[in-house]
């Protein structure tokens, strides 16, 4: 649903894509073989808005995780995210979406994976698909 969106306007975005390639933004999960810095985009919840009688609009929360084996190189790339998405209104095809908002941010270390990531979470309403 809000998927193709997402990714029309990551990968849209000149600033984020020359630092990460569109090829290193995925759905979910990443390929097995894929290096670092790379993003995963994933759907975190979707509450529908009904009236008496049909149905209004939904209210989407979604996460955009960037990973990066150096911290510093990671916060630009978390900018540039955050520049393609927060407040953008132009759905993908013929979703009409309003505003996207940023609601929350969280950032940490993976010591397995030897990555440290940060995950921007976001909030839009979508009125038609």
């Amino acid at each position: 649903m809000i998927g193709k969106t997402i990714k029309a306007l990551l990968t849209g975005n000149s600033t984020l894509t020359a630092l990460v390639t569109a090829t290193k933004m995925f759905p979910y999960v990443m390929n097995e073989d894929t290096d670092v810095p790379c993003i995963i985009y994933t759907i975190d919840s979707i509450e529908p808005e009904y009236t008496k009688k049909e149905w209004v609009l939904d209210n989407i929360s979604f996460t955009v995780t960037s990973f990066h084996r150096d911290y510093g190189s990671l916060q630009p790339i978390v900018t540039a995210v955050r520049g393609a998405l927060e407040l953008k209104s132009t759905g993908s095809g013929t979703q009409d979406i309003n505003k996207i908002y940023l609601r929350g941010f969280t950032e940490g270390y993976d010591n397995g994976a030897d990555v440290f990531y940060t995950r921007l979470t976001f909030q839009v309403k979508i009125n038609t698909y």
